[in-house]
């Protein structure tokens, strides 16, 4: 069980003809070095964090220093021949917008919308970019040198990147214009990897198999571009020794201007509608089984419960489906796809899968020798998500392969181009290795629920930090492979489809005070609990007395009980365990918000032990979220 180091080389770019090409960017990579910030991986820190693969994230107001006057889509017409789109003298550009000319114009109200809320917007046409008479679009380094031009000029101000237009697959031809190239890395390859272990066998395509000619050897990665920045003439600060931070880099995968068109128009409502609704708090987690074995197996489950209990604070409401026999959050395998879309349509602030997976689909699950899939890209893009389309983080194999052959869409393309999906999705492009996908984990959470990150964008670059930064203690005793070499890939393997600038919907905070302070309290006793909330000045708010998130108040059944039951009696027995363990709500009530404030007067629990009060007010077309804990101590006998 050895990695298979493959010969270092420079970052390849697929080109229309199919060939590859060399990226002068960086220059070329020493053996055993990749093109990130520092090339290796410094000093690891010990997180919180022990076992392998056990992270919640394996279960899991934009300001500006300026403004720039909005610009119609004449800003998009050709320029004279020969002259490159990035060669005005701008030095309030704190936004690269870059694409094929028709796929500009398809994106302009979203760039309009960003220049209205303060941000220095460019737009760079890549046909302008193109050698006189060359067919399609330039080559990714090409791309990459008209970022670095902007950044001459602009220095630390700029932060954002929007790749608007789809990478080519394999199959695409020189005349196939409306699209965006991306960069190419060599693939290291991980100990005891079967090409079936992702999904079951008989749900992989074949074509994709026969497709994959960069699938094994290289990855697609967008990274590239993020760090175009490093060593701009004429900015200090940009040097490749002062290390700067890359930059916030996004793609929409489109390829007609329609698809532009509604993409724009799903960020602008997302982030401009009144939002009151209760999806603001909510987390929805969806997991496979991880199959490593049933002492494996069972130090995950176990972790995952600990950290829903100790690492996402109790303002947050998650709920999580994990299809495995003998879990209380097992939901019937055979409504595990229209459960996916179901939850989903319901709306929340974040959304994740974590799990074994491919390209255009989750893992799938197997009963009474049927096999039943948790959700594939065209389940998906049937999502009709009214209000609280998430963000989606997709921590497993695969599900962000960008550039599949014959325009096909991977799970991550799926969730973000259909206009009532996904805001943003943070996927994979090809396979993943557990080690990572756990730091990735710790980190999501550290970075987008507990500090709450300004943008999607910069969030996913202090994920991305903290993943390469982060280490599980003893975990690298059980595999071979370098940890410092696969953090430094799967910096480049996950990307991020979306725009970068998207501000998440976070509510605000509430402020709860507990009448007599947070001693604990006798079983059945009355306790006054105020809240405040600025935000809110007039409204409703709801209050809830519930249970830590690791106490199951049902009887689950038995992976043997469930086997020896007739189908649709498990089924039935399923679907009941998971909505009782699913409910940690113990007592309930409703009350007015009036100057910011509200109070109630809360009866406690009968039983001992710690509970969370948990506020949601709501009014003038914003939200707020608190909690508190108290402990209903047993009664001295």
């Amino acid at each position: 069980m050895r990695l298979r180091r493959r010969r270092a080389r420079a970052f390849t770019a697929r080109r229309y003809h199919g060939d590859l090409g060399h990226v002068a960017i960086h220059g070329r990579l020493a053996p055993g070095k990749t093109a990130g910030r520092r090339g290796r991986i410094p000093g690891m820190r010990a997180p919180r964090l022990v076992p392998v693969v056990v992270s919640l994230g394996l279960t899991l107001g934009l300001s500006s220093c300026g403004s720039a006057v909005p610009r119609d889509s004449s800003a998009l017409q050709a320029k004279g021949a020969g002259e490159p789109a990035a060669t005005k003298g701008r030095a309030d550009v704190d936004y690269i917008a870059i694409g094929p000319r028709v796929l500009l114009e398809g994106i302009e109200p979203l760039l309009l919308h960003r220049e209205a809320r303060g941000l220095g917007v460019e737009r760079v046409v890549i046909e302008d970019l193109a050698a006189p008479g060359a067919l399609g679009a330039p080559p990714p380094e090409r791309i990459a040198e008209a970022i670095r031009q902007i950044a001459s000029r602009a220095g630390k101000r700029l932060r954002f990147v929007l790749l608007v237009g789809d990478a080519p697959g394999s199959d695409e031809s020189a005349e196939a214009r409306a699209l965006l190239p991306t960069f190419y890395r060599p693939k290291l390859g991980y100990e005891n990897h079967r090409p079936d272990e992702h999904a079951h066998e008989g749900v992989q395509l074949e074509h994709e198999h026969r497709a994959r000619r960069h699938g094994e050897e290289d990855y697609a990665t967008d990274l590239p571009y993020a760090l175009a920045h490093v060593g701009a003439s004429g900015q200090p600060d940009l040097a490749e020794g002062r290390h700067p931070a890359p930059l916030a880099v996004g793609r929409v995968p489109a390829r007609t201007p329609d698809e532009a068109r509604d993409f724009a128009r799903k960020v602008i409502g997302y982030e401009t509608s009144r939002a009151e609704g209760a999806w603001r708090r909510s987390i929805a987690l969806f997991s496979g089984p991880a199959n490593f074995g049933a002492l494996a197996d069972f130090l995950i489950e176990s972790t995952m419960t600990r950290l829903l209990d100790d690492e996402v604070p109790y303002d947050w409401d998650v709920d999580v489906v994990f299809p495995k026999l003998g879990s209380p959050y097992a939901y019937p395998f055979r409504d595990l796809s229209a459960r996916l879309v179901e939850r989903l349509d319901a709306g929340a602030l974040i959304a994740g899968y974590v799990g074994h997976g491919a390209s255009t689909h989750f893992d799938d699950v197997h009963f009474n020798h049927r096999h039943y899939h948790i959700g594939t890209a065209w389940d998906l893009a049937r999502l009709r998500i009214v209000e609280g389309k998430p963000f989606f983080v997709s921590i497993t194999c695969n599900t962000g392969y960008y550039d599949l052959p014959y325009g096909r869409r991977s799970v991550a393309e799926a969730l973000v181009l259909n206009p009532e999906g996904a805001i943003a999705a943070f996927a994979s492009s090809r396979e993943s290795h557990p080690y990572p996908n756990a730091l990735y984990g710790e980190a999501i959470v550290k970075t987008f629920v507990d500090e709450r990150a300004p943008t999607i964008g910069e969030g996913v670059v202090t994920v991305k930090r903290r993943m390469q930064e982060g280490e599980v203690p003893l975990a690298p005793l059980l595999f071979q492979s370098d940890p410092a070499e696969l953090a430094a890939e799967h910096e480049g393997l996950y990307n991020l489809l979306g725009d970068p600038a998207t501000v998440l919907r976070y509510p605000a905070r509430a402020v709860l005070s507990v009448e007599g302070g947070g001693g604990a309290r006798a079983p059945g006793a009355e306790v006054t609990i105020s809240i405040e909330s600025k935000e809110i000045p007039s409204g409703k708010a709801l209050l809830t007395v519930e249970t830590r998130r690791s106490v199951v108040r049902a009887k689950v059944p038995s992976e043997a009980t469930l086997r020896a039951m007739p189908e649709e009696e498990a089924w039935a027995v399923m679907r009941a365990s998971h909505a009782a363990a699913s409910d940690k709500v113990v007592s309930r009530a409703e009350g007015v918000v009036a100057e910011g404030r509200a109070s109630f007067r809360v009866k406690m629990p009968a039983e001992p032990g710690e509970y969370a009060i948990k506020v949601f007010a709501s009014g003038s077309g914003d939200a707020a979220m608190g909690h508190t804990r108290l402990t209903v101590a047993a009664e001295a006998r």
